[in-house]
C-alpha cells in the first residue's frame, strides 16, 4: 500500500509538472517559429536531427537500464549509480566528439554547421542527465527530475525571447538550448544528494553488467532513430529548408506530447520489472492491462483532437507554416497516438528483460521506413514523410504487442476501450458545433468534455481519483525516498 501511494503521488506530481513543461515548450516553439520563419526553423531542425543520430548512439538505453538495475539491486544503489555515471560520461564523450567534425562534410550552410558545434555540448548534458532520471524513477521522486526540466525549459524560453527582442539570431537560440540543458543537469545533480553520493566509478564488474543490459536496447534505439529522424535528413537533401522547417515545427508541436507515454512507462518500469523478477506474474499482467487502457484513453482523443484543431494550431506558428502544415500535423498526430502505445509496449518488454528478442523487429522497421522515405519523400515531400511515419509506427507497435502477448501471456481487454471511443466521439461532436469559440477555450472545453464523458462512461479509474485526493489530503508523509 505504501508503494502504491508513493507511485500515485509520483505520477500526479510528474503529470502536473509535465503539463507545465508542455505549456512552456509550446510557448517556446511558437516564439521560435514566428521569429525564425519556416526557413530559419528548418536550419534549427536540421541541426537537431543530425545531432540526434550521435545522441541516440550515445544513449545506450541507460534510462531503462538504470531503472531496471536500481529495482533489482535496491541495496546497491550507490555503486550502481556511480558506475552508471562513469559509464555514461565515458561513452557519451567518445561518441559525441565526432559530431562537430563530421558535420563539415555535409552540404549545409555555415550557420547550421556552427550551430551543431554549439549544440553538441547540450547533447552531452542530456546524456548525463538520463542517469539521474533513472535514479529518480526508481526512488519514486520524479519531482526532482521535473524541477530540472522546468528550469531548463524556462531558460530556453528566456533566451528565445531575448533573441526576438534584441534580434540576436538563430545561434543565440542554440546557445539558449545548451544553457537550458546545463541548468537541468546541474539542478538534478544538486537534488540527487539526498539519494546518493555524487561520484563516478569505473568498476569492471558493473560496467560489464551495464553493457550486457544496454547494448540490445541501444541497438534497438538506433534502429528506432532511423525511422524517426532519417525522414528529416532525407527531406533536407531534396526539399528547401522552408519545407524542412514546416515538417520540423509540426514534429516539435507533438514531441512535447510524446514525453507523456515515456514518463508514464518510466514510472511503471521499476514496478513491472520488480513484479516480473519476483515471478508475481498475475500482478504483472494486471498492471500491464490496466496501464494499456489508460494509455489508449489518452492517445485516442489526442489523435481526434489534433485532426480537428490542426488549422488553428498551425495558424499560431506563423503564416509560413499554414499552407503545408495542417495536413502534416494531422498525419503526425495519428503517428503520435500510435507512439504512445508503442512506447508503452517497448517498456513492458524491457521490464521482462526480453529486449534482445525484438532487435530484429526494430531492424526490419528501420529498413522498411528507410526504403519508404527514399521512395516517397522526393515525390511527396513533407506530407509523404508524415504518411510513411504513420505506417511505420503502426507496424512496430503491432510487432511489440505481439511480443508482449507472447512472452507474458497478458490478455488485453479491448472492450475496456469502448468508453474512450465513446468519449472521443462526444468530444468530436463538440468540436464540430463549438467552432465559434476562441482557440484556447475551444481546446480546453474539448479536454474537459472528454474527461467528463470518460468518467461517466466508466472509463476513468474512479478508485484512482479517490486515492489521489485522499493522498493529497494526508500530505507527503508517505513519500518513499
Amino acid at each position: 500500500m505504501l508503494q502504491h501511494r508513493a507511485l500515485t503521488h509520483n505520477t500526479v506530481v510528474q503529470t502536473l509538472g509535465k503539463i507545465l513543461s508542455v505549456i512552456i515548450g509550446w510557448a517556446t516553439v511558437l516564439a521560435m517559429t514566428n521569429y525564425l520563419g519556416a526557413a530559419g526553423f528548418g536550419s534549427y531542425t536540421i541541426m537537431t536531427a543530425y545531432l540526434q543520430f550521435f545522441g541516440v548512439a550515445a544513449d545506450l538505453g541507460l534510462v531503462l537500464v538504470s531503472s531496471q538495475l536500481f529495482a533489482e539491486r535496491a541495496n546497491d544503489r550507490e555503486r550502481i549509480f556511480a558506475n552508471l555515471l562513469g559509464f555514461r560520461l565515458t561513452t557519451s564523450a567518445i561518441i559525441l566528439v565526432f559530431a562537430p567534425f563530421f558535420i563539415w562534410l555535409f552540404p549545409y550552410s555555415a550557420v547550421i554547421k556552427t550551430g551543431v558545434v554549439i549544440l553538441t555540448l547540450s547533447f552531452l548534458f542530456v546524456a548525463l542527465l538520463q542517469v539521474f532520471t533513472g535514479l529518480f524513477q526508481q526512488a519514486l521522486t520524479m519531482w526532482r527530475s521535473v524541477a530540472g526540466e522546468l528550469l531548463g525549459r524556462a531558460a530556453l524560453l528566456a533566451f528565445v525571447l531575448a533573441a526576438i527582442f534584441e534580434q540576436r539570431g538563430i545561434l543565440f537560440v542554440v546557445i539558449g538550448v545548451t544553457v537550458g540543458s546545463f541548468l537541468n543537469l546541474g539542478l538534478a545533480a544538486l537534488l540527487s544528494r539526498g539519494l546518493v553520493r555524487l561520484r563516478v566509478a569505473f568498476e569492471k564488474e558493473y560496467w560489464q553488467l551495464i553493457w550486457q543490459r544496454s547494448w540490445p536496447i541501444a541497438l534497438g534505439v538506433v534502429f528506432n532513430l532511423v525511422y524517426l529522424k532519417a525522414d528529416t535528413i532525407i527531406l533536407s537533401f531534396v526539399r528547401p529548408e522552408a519545407e524542412v522547417g514546416v515538417y520540423g515545427a509540426m514534429y516539435r508541436v507533438l514531441e512535447v506530447l510524446i514525453a507523456f507515454p515515456t514518463m508514464f512507462a518510466g514510472i511503471l518500469l521499476p514496478v513491472l520489472a520488480g513484479a516480473w523478477a519476483a515471478e508475481r506474474y498475475e500482478e504483472f499482467r494486471h498492471t500491464v492491462s490496466e496501464s494499456f487502457t489508460a494509455i489508449v484513453s489518452v492517445a485516442l482523443p489526442l489523435a481526434v483532437g489534433i485532426a480537428m484543431t490542426a488549422p488553428r494550431i498551425v495558424g499560431f506558428l506563423g503564416e509560413d507554416f499554414v499552407r503545408l502544415g495542417t495536413d502534416v500535423l494531422r498525419l503526425l498526430g495519428v503517428a503520435t497516438a500510435i507512439i504512445f502505445v508503442g512506447t508503452f509496449f517497448g517498456h513492458v518488454i524491457v521490464a521482462m528483460n526480453r529486449q534482445r528478442s525484438i532487435l530484429w523487429a526494430y531492424a526490419l522497421t528501420a529498413l522498411l521506413s528507410l526504403v519508404g522515405y527514399l521512395v516517397v519523400i522526393p515525390v511527396a515531400g513533407a506530407v509523404g514523410a508524415a504518411a510513411v511515419t504513420v505506417a511505420v509506427e503502426l507496424f512496430i507497435a503491432l510487432l511489440l504487442y505481439y511480443y508482449v502477448r507472447r512472452y507474458s501471456l497478458v490478455s488485453l481487454l479491448f472492450r475496456s476501450l469502448v468508453p474512450a471511443f465513446a468519449a472521443s466521439c462526444g468530444m468530436a461532436t463538440w468540436l464540430l458545433v463549438a467552432s465559434f469559440l476562441p482557440t484556447l477555450f475551444f481546446i480546453l472545453s474539448a479536454m474537459l468534455i472528454y474527461g467528463a464523458l470518460l468518467y461517466l462512461f466508466g472509463g476513468f479509474p474512479r478508485a484512482l481519483v479517490e486515492e489521489i485526493f485522499s493522498f493529497s489530503r494526508r500530505g507527503d508523509n508517505n513519500r518513499v525516498e
